[in-house]
């Protein structure tokens, strides 16, 4: 069909972006909380203040150089306790992970309405998982829920090709005016006698028919996709619910293993779909790369 909506891949490693993006937010966390903030500014307040005081020779140099010293050391243990503060780094992450799967980039609000909603679930859960007992029981929360931001990165590529689907007007229309192409071209067919333009019709009809069947192809794998994304909403809301109901017993049984397991299992449908879809329609902001 002449809306070419087969292409590769551009191959962009998005799961290395959004680790780049996360460490650089817990770097920035880090620098920039208030702790580290008045460390340093009473650091130089402190050695502005000696450094004078060693000007006019009521102190030795060595003071202003210690009392620097120690800031330094003051202001690297509160940047070395950021960077293993879970909680803060868990929230860097949702950060992260919000802003390169921001809802505002799609322009349906139903869209955008699930892909926040999937972001929702996904710092829900992470909160969960900072939010049980310490020891055994979150690292083994931790690691159920570790593919979570597959998960969500996942929708939200499925969403973005359905958002794209909908805004392309040349699909919409082809949907819309091609089966009645081929309705008129067969109605003009058997009013034809000439030869040759009936061979030149029947190749019209024939090429109209293939674009039909790519168009409708099409057409069902989209509303596949918008029904799975209806889904798997669900089973996130279902297994925030279920992390909730789990202890150490439960994670004892495998249990945790199991919630693992079932998102995995949401990953890779979703991942199968897009697959599909990229069999017949890629978005154009894919097709340059």
């Amino acid at each position: 069909m002449g809306n070419g909506v087969v292409v590769t891949d551009s191959g962009t490693d998005v799961k290395a972006q959004l680790r780049q993006r996360a460490q650089r937010a817990i770097l920035t966390n880090a620098l920039l909380r208030w702790e580290s903030a008045v460390l340093i500014g009473l650091t130089l307040i402190g050695s502005a203040a000696l450094g004078l005081a060693t000007l006019v020779g009521a102190l030795s140099w060595l003071w202003p150089a210690g009392g620097f010293a120690a800031g330094l050391v003051a202001w690297a243990a509160v940047f070395a306790s950021s960077l293993t503060d879970e909680q803060d780094n868990a929230r860097a992450v949702a950060i992260a992970l919000r802003d390169r799967y921001s809802p505002k980039q799609l322009q349906s609000p139903k869209l955008r309405a699930q892909v926040d909603k999937a972001l929702g679930y996904s710092d829900l859960l992470l909160r969960a998982v900072q939010g049980a007992r310490e020891g055994i029981l979150r690292d083994r929360l931790a690691r159920a829920v570790e593919p979570v931001n597959d998960w969500v990165e996942a929708i939200y590529e499925l969403a973005s090709r359905v958002d794209s689907y909908a805004l392309n007007k040349m699909i919409q229309q082809d949907i819309q005016s091609v089966p009645q192409d081929i309705a008129d071209f067969k109605h003009r067919l058997d009013q034809e006698n000439d030869p040759a333009l009936r061979a030149t019709m029947e190749k019209t009809i024939a090429d109209k028919e293939r674009q039909w069947e790519q168009l409708s192809q099409l057409h069902a794998t989209m509303e596949k996709a918008e029904y799975q994304l209806e889904s798997t909403l669900a089973m996130l809301g279902t297994i925030y619910a279920q992390l909730q109901a789990i202890d150490v017993q439960a994670t004892e049984r495998g249990r945790d293993e199991q919630l693992r397991q079932e998102i995995n299992e949401q990953v890779q449908q979703l991942q199968d779909l897009r697959g599909a879809m990229d069999e017949v329609y890629t978005p154009r902001s894919e097709r340059a790369g």
